[in-house]
């Protein structure tokens, strides 16, 4: 029986992840999280500071650019950080609007507060809760 039900399971694990960046544009804002290597302290600090009912809640997908792997999309390591221009060797995070500009970046883990906050205050996102809390 479970054997049946695996490919079923990888193919939804293969679904979940969406095309490219460009394929969650108007869709989702984005948090790209690049670092090192797996191992990285900044890395495994941010993961704990993100909050996936507040993520949930404002639209936020999350990116893990990792040396020269991606998680979250189908893209390459290599023309994500070139286009962000972030090194192999640093640790940066970088917040999309779903218009997919550029909102906040951090060379340092960005607490989920500041992620909220920052989210909250954009256009589109105030236009999303106004829509919601009638």
């Amino acid at each position: 029986m479970i054997e049946a039900l695996l490919p079923l399971g990888i193919a939804a694990a293969v679904q979940a992840a969406p095309a490219s960046l460009y394929s969650l544009q108007w869709e989702r804002r984005v948090l790209i999280v690049f670092a090192p290597s797996r191992d990285d302290p900044d890395l495994a600090s941010q993961r704990r500071l993100l909050d996936k009912n507040a993520m949930a809640e404002r639209d936020l997908h999350v990116i893990e650019v990792i040396g020269d792997s991606v998680s979250g999309v189908r893209d390459y390591a290599g023309r994500l950080r070139q286009r962000y221009g972030v090194s192999e060797r640093e640790f940066q995070a970088v917040l999309l609007g779903k218009d997919g500009g550029l909102k906040l970046r951090r060379t340092d883990p960005i607490a989920m507060s500041l992620l909220s906050d920052t989210i909250d205050a954009m256009p589109m996102r105030r236009a999303e809760a106004a829509r919601i809390s009638r």
